[in-house]
């Protein structure tokens, strides 16, 4: 009988550290927890379209009506999106490429990526670089909420035929499974 009592004990003592170390979360786990409250963020690439010259292709892809009516408030030319939606990845220190810079196949312009530079206080701030060997670069900052778009002309990045867009959409938050 002691013999037994103290097989339990001694089981007992073995596997209690072992429980109360698997309560507890690691770092990454509860980084993640918390991104997962985030909402994402998209962006469409824009250019300027010259039908007769064929600047964009033809099949690309749809362009939002308020995009559409963002831009032609401006006064601004046909336009063409060159992207669909990208989301951006949020990650310290990393970029997304949104646009490698080819139109039909041939290189029209130098990549274009994006950074989730800050996200606090309500704000999102985003920068862009690319569209041109001198390294064209513009930066937006919107509300951190869902449903905030916003319509940004890249004038650093303007060419023979107008000016590129850039379309930002923060979408709803999404829950991880």
């Amino acid at each position: 009988m002691a013999r037994l009592f103290l097989a339990v004990n001694v089981w007992g003592y073995i596997l209690t550290p072992i429980a109360l170390f698997a309560d507890r979360p690691e770092n990454g786990a509860l980084a993640t927890n918390a991104s997962a409250k985030l909402a994402p963020v998209y962006v469409k690439i824009l250019l300027p379209d010259d039908p007769a010259l064929r600047v964009v292709e033809k099949n690309s892809p749809v362009v939002e009506s308020w995009i559409s009516e963002s831009i032609e408030s401006r006064g601004k030319t046909p336009f063409a999106a060159v992207t669909t939606w990208v989301p951006l990845v949020e990650e310290p220190h990393e970029t997304t490429e949104l646009w490698k810079g080819k139109v039909d196949g041939e290189i029209s312009a130098c990549p274009v990526v994006a950074d989730v530079v800050e996200r606090k206080d309500g704000l999102i701030k985003i920068t862009f670089k690319g569209w041109s060997p001198f390294g064209a670069e513009a930066t937006v900052t919107l509300k951190d909420e869902p449903g905030s778009r916003e319509v940004v002309a890249v004038n650093q990045a303007k060419t023979k035929h107008g000016v590129p867009h850039i379309a930002i959409f923060v979408g709803l938050q999404q829950k991880r499974k």
